[in-house]
């Protein structure tokens, strides 16, 4: 754990932390998170429910968005949630792909989801920490992947006891039974994603996911379509409310492995 003196001049975080923040004092999640253990208090003025996510999104504001980090808003994780709760089998473990700080994941334990072991996996092909294939699964009903290894820490301390494990998509050959996922956008990316959906769930298993607006309809490259045959559409919609950081438009959809 990262110290830090306490802070004597706590700005908004909306606009006026991150543009102010002095040197030394926390600027990623989990050292924010270190803080808020050490002094009782978040290191800026916050009056909502949901800091991780509102921090994540004041960050973005200088860097930009890095590796499709698309944030899930918060009306649409619920939403998500509820369709998962209307579609998954109760009695299988519930996989939160691409989890990122685990915004689906605190929807899913608001609709009754039980975090009592969730593991986070990163793909980023660029990262250099590596953990081992489990041998063995919790047996828990919900697990967490999470493309980028930044978000790893905080989703570890955010939903104690929870861990996370970084590793590419290719190396999960394990049954996800239900998927829940904000996949990268990228179109290589999001093909990547899903011709992993076909090799780690069996039919009749499901998967809600946020998409780019329109990709399963594309026809170029062949292999959306191509990938697409293997799962039957029972639900999609329109995201209702935009990203924080960007303009793309997505639509949420229930798909069914045939």
């Amino acid at each position: 754990m990262k110290t830090f003196e306490k802070i004597a001049k706590r700005y908004a975080l909306t606009s006026s932390y991150y543009k102010h923040r002095q040197m030394g004092c926390p600027d990623t999640l989990a050292e924010i998170y270190d803080y808020l253990q050490q002094h009782g208090e978040l290191p800026f003025r916050y009056e909502g429910d949901n800091w991780s996510y509102d921090a994540m999104c004041e960050r973005q504001k200088r860097p930009g968005v890095y590796l499709s980090q698309y944030l899930t808003p918060d009306r649409t994780a619920r939403q998500m949630a509820a369709l998962a709760v209307r579609y998954f089998d109760n009695d299988s473990r519930i996989v939160d792909a691409c989890c990122g700080t685990g915004q689906l994941t605190r929807a899913l334990i608001a609709e009754g989801g039980h975090p009592s072991a969730i593991i986070g996996i990163d793909t980023n092909p660029r990262s250099t920490r590596r953990t081992p294939v489990p041998t063995r699964l919790p047996p828990h009903p919900l697990i967490g992947l999470t493309l980028d290894r930044q978000p790893v820490p905080i989703y570890e301390r955010l939903y104690p006891p929870l861990d996370a494990m970084q590793m590419r998509f290719e190396e999960i050959d394990f049954r996800c039974e239900n998927i829940i996922a904000n996949p990268p956008f990228e179109t290589a990316a999001c093909i990547l994603f899903f011709d992993w959906l076909t090799k780690v769930q069996r039919s009749g298993d499901y998967a809600v996911l946020l998409l780019p607006h329109g990709f399963i309809d594309k026809q170029r490259p062949k292999a959306i379509q191509e990938t697409m045959r293997h799962f039957l559409i029972h639900y999609r919609t329109s995201m209702q409310e935009p990203f924080a950081r960007t303009n793309c438009r997505a639509e949420i959809a229930v798909l069914e492995r045939l």
